[in-house]
């Protein structure tokens, strides 16, 4: 097993994130990062993504990069878009340092998983969005790349 490029990891969380949540998200530059990379076991070597995959159990390290930002003013609505705060956090998932997911607020299950070192599969990733948010700057969404 290599080791993720952590370097490049943050370049495409920090791009990705901003293209994807745009519409949602009115950001700083300046955009803060913590990296956790942990080995994961799989039953394909396709890992965590869909698609054709020897049946064999593979191991590859999982990365799960959490992105901040600076706090954005509430009150700064532009063209009727709501802000995120500070308190929103992107979380982007790789694994073997291809990226798989984004998830933008996610539920304490993804927490749990997480916690667990044994993140859901691409497919999977939709079980991530937190449907008890509702209020009127917060989100919660996942885009499966």
């Amino acid at each position: 097993m290599k080791y993720p490029n952590l370097e490049l990891i943050e370049y495409i969380t920090d791009n990705t994130a901003c293209e994807l949540f745009k519409s949602e998200l009115i950001m700083s530059t300046y955009h803060k990062f913590k990296m956790y990379v942990f080995p994961q076991i799989w039953s394909s070597t396709a890992l965590g993504f869909d698609g054709c995959g020897g049946q064999a159990i593979t191991e590859a390290y999982t990365t799960v990069v959490e992105m901040s930002w600076d706090y954005v003013n509430k009150t700064d609505d532009i063209k009727g878009l709501n802000l995120t705060t500070s308190d929103d956090k992107i979380y982007a998932v790789f694994f073997d340092g291809k990226i798989a997911y984004m998830c933008l607020n996610p539920n304490s299950e993804f927490f749990r998983d997480f916690n667990r070192m044994c993140m859901k599969p691409q497919r999977g990733a939709e079980y991530y969005v937190d449907e008890s948010l509702n209020g009127e700057y917060e989100y919660s969404r996942v885009s499966i790349l």
